[in-house]
């Protein structure tokens, strides 16, 4: 078996590599994760302020239109603020958990994908980028895993293609002699490693 051939068999020895239905780490990207949970806190936030103030203020009118609340306005306001905080810190605790989850459904297919660039960059084309069903940018990762395969079948013809010519240039060297003979040795061999730098 030649050196090509040899290489382009070896990574389908190797088995698949398992990805676990869970990530290693929670923050996955932990500035874009909290950037998103401190933007939909402060929004909560202010929305819960302006709650707080149309109903302290809904009771304030009230109470001067009607002269009819047989409790003062401040036993009112005492009575009110307790369940107002409580129903605040449980929106603000729940709504953060819920965006912590959210972003980390988009944010780690982002991680995924740069992950992948980085080892195309290497010329690792063997490990295919999964996302989970449940997680954002589907499409995007999808985009990726069909352009990674497409450069590995590529990269497999040239293979087949190099390998071929350096047969035939070996084969041709026997007829040759002396610096020709060195040359055309020189040229198969480069042939040869040609590639050999990609792990398919």
């Amino acid at each position: 078996m030649t050196q090509a051939k040899a290489h382009a068999a070896a990574p389908s020895d190797v088995p698949p590599q398992k990805h676990p239905a869970k990530r290693q780490q929670y923050w996955v990207d932990a500035p874009l994760q909290l950037q998103m949970v401190g933007y939909v806190l402060v929004l909560i936030a202010i929305s819960l302020g302006l709650t707080a103030f149309s109903v302290y203020h809904g009771v304030q009118e009230a109470s001067l239109q009607s002269q009819q609340i047989f409790h003062t306005l401040e036993w009112i306001q005492d009575s009110l603020r307790a369940p107002l905080l409580l129903a605040s810190a449980i929106s603000l605790l729940a709504s953060g958990l819920l965006t912590l989850f959210w972003s980390h459904r988009f944010a780690g297919p982002l991680r995924v994908v740069a992950a992948g660039l980085a080892r195309v960059r290497h010329g690792n084309l063997a490990v295919p980028v999964r996302v989970r069903s449940t997680d954002a940018h589907q499409d995007l990762a999808k985009e990726f895993q069909e352009m990674q395969e497409a450069l590995r079948k590529l990269i497999e013809a040239d293979r087949a293609l190099l390998a071929e010519a350096a047969a035939e240039l070996e084969a041709l060297e026997k007829s040759l002699d002396g610096s020709a003979r060195e040359r055309a040795a020189k040229a198969a061999a480069q042939l040869r490693r040609a590639c050999t730098q990609y792990h398919l």
